[in-house]
C-alpha cells in the first residue's frame, strides 16, 4: 500500500484539494496528516505545561474538525499527528524519519516545499501537487520545477 504525507493548516481549501486528489488515485493510499502548531509568544509569560496542553487540545480539535471534510470512508487509513513546532521543521522530521511514497503539497505551502528540497537527497519520496490546474511536480524535471517555485516565492 502506498503512503502519503500531508501537512495541513486545517483550511477548507486544502481539504477540498485533498478530496480532489484522492478521487484521481487508482489505488488505496494510507495518509498521514500532520498539523504543526505553536504556542502564543508572550514575552512576560513563562512557558508552562498548561499552555502547551491547551494549545495541543486546540490543535487536536482543529484537526478533528478538518478531518470531517475528507471523504468517508477514506480509501486506506488515515493517521493524524499534532506536533509543536514550525511547519518546516515538522516536515523535515517526518521526511527523514519515516518513509513515504508521496508528499502532498498545495502551491501555497512554501514551508513544505522548502523542507522537501532540504531532504530530497536523503529520501525517495515523490512530490505531488494537490492543485489540479498545475502540472504534477513528480516529473523527472523536479529540480527545475522546484527552482522555479522557489524563485516565485
Amino acid at each position: 500500500m502506498k503512503k502519503a504525507l500531508l501537512l495541513t493548516d486545517c483550511s477548507v481549501d486544502l481539504a477540498l484539494a485533498v478530496n480532489q486528489w484522492v478521487t484521481n488515485q487508482p489505488d488505496s493510499i494510507d495518509l498521514t496528516v500532520v498539523y504543526a502548531f505553536s504556542l502564543s509568544t508572550d514575552e512576560n509569560q513563562p512557558l508552562k505545561a498548561a499552555a502547551h496542553r491547551t494549545a495541543k487540545q486546540e490543535a487536536s480539535e482543529n484537526l478533528r474538525q478538518w478531518l470531517n471534510c475528507l471523504p468517508t470512508p477514506w480509501p486506506g487509513k488515515i493517521q493524524t499527528e499534532t506536533l509543536l513546532g514550525e511547519p518546516e521543521l515538522v516536515m523535515r522530521i517526518h521526511l527523514l524519519l519515516r518513509q513515504y511514497n508521496y508528499l502532498l503539497i498545495d502551491h501555497a505551502q512554501q514551508d513544505v516545499l522548502s523542507a522537501f528540497v532540504a531532504c530530497k537527497s536523503y529520501i525517495a519520496t515523490e512530490l505531488q501537487s494537490l492543485n489540479s490546474t498545475e502540472v504534477p511536480i513528480f516529473s523527472p524535471a523536479l529540480p527545475q520545477v522546484v527552482h522555479q517555485w522557489l524563485q516565485v516565492a
